[in-house]
Parts: structure tokens; sequence; C-alpha cells
């Protein structure tokens, strides 16, 4: 398995064509309170994308751009959580 470290956001969505898993790290499971630490990617072919947020980062246009993307399906664990933390991220 190859696997990818980025920070702060993907450099590129070439990888993410029709489907993404997403997983998502936190200090902590109350999205209000505890922050996002990273988010992990992959499109099934055996790699790794690896998101770490620093502590007070705010932008990531990609991810945002792979999040809104409807062509994309999104495959998450726990929707639920994810989707929550991201959002308030």
């Amino acid at each position: 398995m190859t696997i990818r470290l980025h920070r702060g956001d993907l450099p590129d969505l070439s990888r993410y064509t029709q489907s993404v898993a997403i997983d998502t790290e936190t200090l902590g499971l109350n999205p209000h309170r505890d922050r996002l630490c990273v988010i992990q990617l992959s499109n099934g072919d055996g790699t790794a994308d690896v998101v770490q947020i620093p502590a007070g980062h705010t932008d990531a246009p990609n991810l945002k751009k792979l999040l809104g993307d409807p062509k994309v399906t999104k495959i998450f664990h726990f929707a639920r959580f994810d989707l929550a933390v991201l959002f308030h991220a």
C-alpha cells in the first residue's frame, strides 16, 4: 500500500473521479469541541491520501471541491460523525 501524506489539503483531485472512501480522526468525540486532526481518503486502488489538518487551519479548497462533487460517490464508515466534523471544521 502506498500512503501519501499532505498538510492542509489534497494537492490535486485527479485520483478521485468515481468514488472515495473517507474517514476522519479527531481529538475526541464531540465535533463542536474536539478538533479535526486527519482526513484519510482512498479511491480503492490500494493507495491512500492522509491529510493532516493543522490547528487553526480552516480552508482546504480541493477537499471542499471533492466533498461537494455530486459525480463522486462518497463512502463513510460512520458518516453522521465524519460529516459533522467536516462541516464544523
